[in-house]
């Protein structure tokens, strides 16, 4: 019965969508004029300094099938394989969040920050998204925002993907073969007075990963000498029956109170330009579990026996900021004060902290200059000491953009790296703080179809954390310096783009900090319009390679990327697609590594992770408003 109900409403959603398809999209006559979606998005982190500042959503064609977030976030990189697995940015700063933090980064590129973000949009907007490849590969993504009223506002961004895991044999239990999933959503509401004197967003954030930690193919030699689907049940595994979790919510209620302004009662001004001060006051509830567990530990992955355990770390904090922010002519200064109280449960013990940090933050405008200063100090608790002094200037002249910064930083380790309580391993650590100095500036400039960017990095860090051999952490006492140059460049014509970015990379220490000297990614496409030029197509292709290091490789019981002296050799997967548009409605096909085969059998994302098998993407976007 369940079954045949179920048939019933697919079929009921496939004949509804069939007709909405017929009379929104395939009606291309000029009584049925198309205009594009008009949403912007305000970010609170300007509210701070009363800016109304607003970027537009982007409606664009292009790459809108980028539906795995480190292609933007952490290029290059290497992960597991899969989406929606373990990652390692292979470029990032060393630059580390002043606050106590647990230490499990290694899905920070697909988690959602707690910054956030408030559509502004007349009708009722939502956007769907929708992937699906082989190998139960799926990704779901949808964005609705809503103006319940003028002054009340209410969205939620909401993102799922799936993918079942490969290149297995001797996996214990099956139905873990098809656990890879993550989950995430971002729920807002904010609402102000009649004159804005009074304005309150609140948020909802929660992150949920659950994968298979396989620990890598047992024989890359074994591996490497098949081909097709052979490559896809005779490969055996390390754990034959690890399972990683990580979860993470938080809410969060911000309020501001604004004496003054312009508003009066015959003229309601409701623009934050009205205002030169405001008192604000944030609270946020914050959980964070991190879980591995091992059914069928083997000793040759633990180097002793042990009995089937599971590791629990968690994290619980109360955090309360209260602040108060003045303009004065060009000038606008905002100072605050934080508290944070945190409990650490690892493995059944717990340790509870009392953290209390001052921050300042201020915005200096001279002509066409605008100076960003920002400091944070740890006063009291686990951070005690540290501080984090940044500064970003801006100008632009002759349709060049000039932005130029510094950072100052020395912080406490992470909670994990400095204590670990695991079923396989254990170590209590007193590292000494993290000193790590940046200079960072960028150069771009928009001609007629072009857009160009230059980016420099250079970054010295002493006490640098790192893991190494299989279960090891350490402290490299000395300086270490890192440099990093981006050159970006994107053309766009009627009929033809592309966009590149080169990364040239150069550290002291390999053996330390492993970084690929040189990557590059690609895009190259072609587009026309058809059908009256209702109709707009692409026809593309894209990449991404870097040079050859000793890569890390992921270790499932401590959660983190370890140094090792293996060389990899990057594979790119030579990825063809096709989009196309009408109105609103954006549909694609895209063939995932398509030269699978062609160039060689041996394909790595990282040591002993194969790469994904060539597959066929379906690709589907769609803005919906009334």
């Amino acid at each position: 019965m369940a079954h045949k109900f179920k048939f019933f409403l697919l079929s009921s959603l496939i004949l509804s969508a069939q007709s909405i398809a017929y009379a929104q999209l395939l009606d291309t006559s000029s009584a049925h004029n198309y205009n594009p979606t008009d949403v912007q998005v305000q970010h609170m982190e300007y509210m701070e300094f009363l800016e109304d500042y607003e970027t537009n959503l982007d409606t664009s064609l292009n790459l809108f099938y980028d539906y795995y977030p480190t292609y933007k976030k952490a290029f290059p990189f290497i992960d597991l394989g899969l989406e929606a697995t373990p990652v390692l940015s292979l470029s990032q700063s060393n630059r580390q969040q002043l606050k106590l933090r647990l230490g499990a980064d290694q899905m920070s590129p697909y988690f959602y920050d707690d910054k956030i973000h408030i559509y502004q949009t007349d009708k009722p907007f939502t956007r769907l998204n929708y992937s699906q490849g082989a190998n139960e590969m799926l990704s779901i993504v949808a964005t609705h925002a809503q103006q319940i009223s003028k002054r009340l506002s209410f969205g939620v961004d909401y993102r799922r993907i799936k993918n079942q895991n490969f290149y297995f044999s001797n996996l214990e239990n099956f139905s873990r073969v098809r656990m890879g999933n993550l989950f995430n959503t971002k729920f807002y509401t904010s609402y102000y007075s009649p004159e804005r004197k009074y304005e309150m967003v609140a948020s909802y954030i929660w992150n949920r990963s659950k994968n298979v930690e396989f620990g890598g193919i047992s024989s890359d030699s074994s591996f490497n000498s098949q081909s097709g689907r052979n490559k896809l049940n005779n490969s055996s595994v390390n754990f034959t029956d690890g399972l990683g979790t990580l979860a993470q919510n938080q809410f969060k209620l911000t309020q501001y109170f604004r004496p003054g302004g312009l508003s009066n009662d015959s003229t309601l001004d409701a623009s934050l330009s009205q205002f030169d001060q405001q008192f604000f006051i944030s609270s946020a509830l914050k959980n964070e579990r991190v879980e591995f567990e091992d059914k069928s530990p083997d000793s040759l992955n633990y180097g002793f026996s042990i009995l089937p355990f599971k590791d629990s770390s968690y994290h619980r904090s109360i955090e309360n900021e209260f602040g108060y922010m003045k303009t004065i002519g060009n000038y606008s200064i905002s100072s605050s004060i934080i508290h944070d109280l945190s409990s650490i449960y690892q493995n059944t013990i717990k340790e509870s902290f009392q953290n209390l940090y001052f921050n300042t933050n201020a915005v200096i405008k001279l002509n066409k200059i605008n100076f960003r200063p920002q400091a944070k100090i740890g006063v009291l608790g686990y951070n005690a000491g540290d501080y984090s002094i940044d500064g970003i200037l801006s100008t632009s002249f002759n349709n060049f953009n000039v932005i130029g910064g510094f950072s100052i930083q020395k912080v406490e380790p992470t909670f994990m790296q400095n204590k670990f309580r695991s079923n396989a391993v254990q170590w209590q650590n007193d590292f000494s703080k993290i000193s790590i100095n940046q200079l960072h500036g960028s150069v771009s400039t928009n001609l007629i179809n072009h857009s160009l960017k230059f980016d420099i990095t250079a970054e010295n860090t002493n006490g640098l954390i790192y893991y190494h051999d299989e279960d090891k952490i350490a402290q490299y006492d000395n300086n270490l310096s890192w440099l990093r140059a981006i050159v970006s460049h994107q053309f766009l014509h009627d009929n033809f783009g592309s966009d590149f970015n080169l990364t040239f990379q150069q550290t002291s220490n390999q053996a330390i900090l492993p970084r690929p000297k040189t990557a590059i990614s690609g895009n190259i496409f072609t587009q026309f319009k058809l059908f009256q030029k209702k109709l707009k197509v692409q026809l593309g292709v894209r990449s991404f390679w870097f040079s050859t290091f000793n890569s890390p490789k992921y270790n499932p019981y401590t959660r983190a990327w370890h140094n090792t002296a293996q060389s990899f050799e990057s594979t790119p997967p030579i990825q063809v697609y096709t989009n196309a548009r009408v109105k609103s409605f954006c549909f694609g096909i895209e063939f995932f590594h398509s030269q699978q085969g062609l160039m060689g059998e041996n394909y790595y994302s990282s040591p002993g992770y194969p790469m994904m098998p060539r597959s066929l993407r379906l690709n589907i976007r769609w803005d919906l408003y009334n």
